[in-house]
């Protein structure tokens, strides 16, 4: 899970596994590390509307937003949640500091304002399920489109295939019908040949026309 292993990187989970001192003096003079298990952390996203979001036509341009929005995320009363820690850490002066002296601010500005670690845990959790559920109900209305496109693929090609083969076939018969015409001209010619010749015991000019051009071809590609 990204996010989870981002606010992990922050320092020991926010203080979850460990003691630190906190130098603010309204603060408690210490957080105690405590343990806790994932699943105590998790909580329940509407994975139902998250689906529905991923089904718009725009799906792969829903803003992450949109989809806490849909997956029901909202901030703790204490209004800390994880993309706040995020801009805190974007700042000129968390950027200026070290990782030990980062994780006793925040952890001192949490103290302060009475938000929980749990929280902020919680949080960044629930944000990592609603991208990782909107990425896999994505993902397969992906799939179930480029199968489609596949199938549609497949059948051109098979429409190509079937259009080459009526050209060819055209081809063929074209060919076939000027090779028989060539023929049936040959004996044409040959009769009238055989019927000028009778006539010319007949008469003394020839009147039978026997035109021995070739006739024009079709140019078949």
């Amino acid at each position: 899970m990204g996010i989870f292993n981002w606010i992990s990187s922050i320092g020991s989970t926010l203080g979850l596994i460990r003691v630190v001192e906190v130098q603010d003096p309204e603060a408690p003079e210490k957080i105690t590390a405590r343990s806790i298990t994932l699943k105590d952390l998790a909580t329940e996203i509407r994975g139902e509307e998250v689906r529905n979001l991923a089904e718009l036509p725009t799906e792969l341009a829903i803003t992450f937003d949109r989809i806490f929005e849909a997956a029901g995320i909202k901030p703790a009363p204490h209004g800390w949640t994880i993309e706040r820690i995020k801009s805190l850490l974007a700042t000129d002066q968390f950027k200026s500091m070290d990782r030990l002296a980062i994780q006793k601010a925040i952890l001192g500005l949490l103290a302060t304002e009475k938000a929980q670690v749990d929280d902020l845990v919680k949080d960044a959790i629930a944000r990592d399920q609603a991208i990782d559920a909107y990425e896999t109900f994505t993902q397969k209305k992906l799939d179930s489109r480029t199968e489609s496109r596949q199938r549609r693929i497949a059948e051109i090609e098979s429409q190509i295939r079937q259009l080459r083969d009526e050209i060819a076939r055209l081809n063929d018969e074209s060919k076939l019908d000027q090779d028989r015409f060539r023929d049936w001209r040959k004996t044409k010619i040959a009769y009238e040949k055989d019927l000028a010749a009778t006539l010319s015991y007949l008469l003394d000019k020839p009147i039978i026309t026997i035109t021995e051009d070739a006739p024009p071809t079709t140019n078949n590609k």
